[in-house]
């Protein structure tokens, strides 16, 4: 792999930080135009993406645009644990080989990236505080992840993991693909990994010829800006734009009468866009309330796909008593539902063929 800063050029073997500019490296894409493959969540776009040494999905991306009092949303909420991080952590968990996982506990990038880690196996050390709330711990458990306290100085994995990034950016070519000519974009900010993502996807959007020039980035924030990298977002040309608590929280609200369930920093987005014409990035509030038993939310019928995903050949007819054996784990019911899941999805095909007097129902992954 090939490394650079998107804002100076610099280019090194391994990630890192510029050492001109502080700007985070992160993957240098093969400047070939994107095609649409029949491949699971992002790796629709795998032709942009590192190559992985398996693939892994759990249905992330390709997230519905919404329009909510004229304001056009692209809303996050609809993927696995309800944010955009499961962009790339299916990324980072298709192109992980071995070894252990150390993360401090950081809300959603932790609870998305357990959940997607634990499906092809890699041993998961999260370092909690001693006020994390007890739910959290439940889903940690429920995913075999091993939690300690205080006990981690410096994670493995962080939000600018250039793996991470190349996830967050398919987010841009969604955008293009859904709406074509964006002319304006409001976009969260926390730390600014998100931005810095969709920057880079555009850009390599403009580098192959697909977009004349690129849309204006409104980077938004609540109270004070705190991301690590704000001046060298804004020499990439981003503005930024503040919003009021108030205002967000009023957001919040307006939003959820629309089903649209996102966190006040998310909301800020649609506040903005309210008053630019922008299209507003929303992410959603986080799926971590939801009953973690077979079936629901960060449960086991998410796991299961995702097993089902990483360890059955492709385009081969089998049993789901046969995929049962295969993944050796969870029961024969839930990877019946984990299936159906799949087939809904389009990521698997179901044929019944007559054996004697009977009928035998054979699943195919796409």
């Amino acid at each position: 792999m090939e490394f650079t800063c998107i804002l100076c050029g610099y280019r090194s073997s391994d990630p890192g930080t510029c050492p001109r500019c502080g700007l985070p490296l992160l993957y240098k894409v093969r400047p070939i135009k994107p095609y649409k493959s029949n491949m699971p969540g992002v790796w629709r776009y795998s032709s942009v993406l590192p190559r992985p040494i398996r693939v892994v999905s759990l249905g992330e991306g390709f997230t519905r645009i919404r329009r909510v009092n004229d304001v056009v949303i692209k809303y996050e909420g609809n993927n696995p644990t309800g944010t955009y991080y499961d962009r790339g952590s299916a990324v980072l968990a298709s192109l992980i080989n071995g070894g252990e996982v150390k993360l401090t506990f950081e809300e959603d990038l932790t609870r998305s990236l357990a959940l997607y880690l634990s499906t092809v196996g890699i041993e998961t050390t999260v370092s909690v505080s001693y006020n994390v709330d007890p739910r959290d711990l439940l889903i940690l458990a429920k995913l075999n992840v091993k939690v300690c306290v205080n006990c981690i100085d410096k994670p493995s994995i962080d939000y600018f993991n250039p793996l991470l990034i190349e996830g967050f950016k398919t987010i841009a070519y969604e955008l293009f693909e859904q709406l074509n000519d964006v002319k304006v974009i409001a976009v969260p900010v926390e730390r600014g990994a998100l931005t810095l993502a969709v920057v880079k996807g555009f850009m390599e959007l403009e580098e192959m010829g697909l977009i004349g020039n690129m849309p204006r980035l409104i980077g938004v924030y609540i109270g004070e800006l705190k991301s690590p990298i704000g001046n060298q977002l804004r020499e990439l040309g981003i503005t930024f734009m503040k919003v009021k608590p108030e205002d967000a929280i009023s957001a919040v609200v307006e939003l959820a009468r629309h089903s649209i369930f996102a966190r006040p920093i998310s909301a800020s987005a649609y506040v903005t866009a309210k008053n630019t014409g922008a299209v507003a990035i929303v992410s959603g509030s986080p799926k971590v309330r939801v009953n973690t038993s077979e079936g629901s939310g960060l449960g086991r019928l998410q796991r299961l796909q995702g097993l089902i995903i990483a360890k059955v050949p492709r385009g081969k007819p089998l049993t789901a008593y046969s995929i049962w054996r295969t993944i050796g784990e969870g029961s024969l019911l839930g990877v019946y539902k984990a299936l159906d899941s799949l087939v809904s999805k389009g990521m698997a095909t179901v044929t019944i063929r007559v054996i004697g007097k009977r009928k035998v129902k054979y699943y195919v992954l796409s």
